[in-house]
């Protein structure tokens, strides 16, 4: 395995890493801004829109890095090397 592949694959590895935790946190915020949102909106306050649509818009893009979750390089068998 070349220095290079090494170094994508533990790139993409550092990545994976990020998206499992920003996923559920985002996630969560998001779920927490619909819902004030949604409180407002029922109250008849014209600012609940201000929450659930960025929190709609966030929620949508979660799933779509949830699906794309996948590592590439790990699929294809490329690891990093745990001896270095």
């Amino acid at each position: 395995m070349t220095k290079g592949s090494q170094t994508d694959a533990k790139k993409a590895e550092s990545w994976q890493a990020l998206k499992a935790f920003l996923i559920p946190v985002t996630l969560f915020l998001a779920c927490v801004a619909s819902a004030a949102g949604i409180f407002l909106v029922y109250n008849q306050e014209p600012l609940g829109w201000v929450f659930i649509i960025p929190a709609g818009i966030t929620i949508i893009l979660d799933f779509i890095g949830l699906i794309r979750f996948q590592n590439k390089l790990r699929a294809k068998g490329v690891m990093i090397n745990e001896e270095q």
